[in-house]
């Protein structure tokens, strides 16, 4: 078994789908039912907008968490940027587009950023 078949965390991932609002405009929304699966969740740099924040006088007010998540390579659903992650009972958003990693077969995977609601 690899390393990148491994999860550190239970998570509840709430992937992107398409739903249309009341005037029949498509959108895109978190799903409405999770999927229970395991993911390797750590910490992460904090963006550049965390940063600059961190210069200003009230940064203990706006804190920033960010984290990377990757799934088990048996996880087939590649998430987009209204999908949602419920870790620890707090729901988190994905920020960004995955991180691709296509060096070899056994060590292709994506890698998410995610940040708190």
């Amino acid at each position: 078994m690899s390393l990148l078949d491994v999860g550190n965390e239970d998570v509840i991932v709430y992937p992107e789908e398409v739903a249309y609002d009341e005037d029949g405009n498509q959108i895109l929304r978190p799903a409405k039912d999770g999927i229970p699966t395991r993911a390797m969740i750590r910490p992460r740099a904090q963006s550049g907008t965390s940063a600059r924040r961190a210069e200003q006088m009230d940064e203990g007010y706006f804190t920033e968490e960010v984290y990377s998540l990757r799934f088990p390579r048996s996880f087939t659903i590649e998430l987009g940027q209204q999908s949602v992650v419920e870790w620890r009972g707090e729901r988190w958003s994905v920020f960004g587009k995955p991180r691709r990693f296509n060096g070899s077969p056994r060590t292709r995977r994506l890698e998410y950023t995610i940040r708190r609601n």
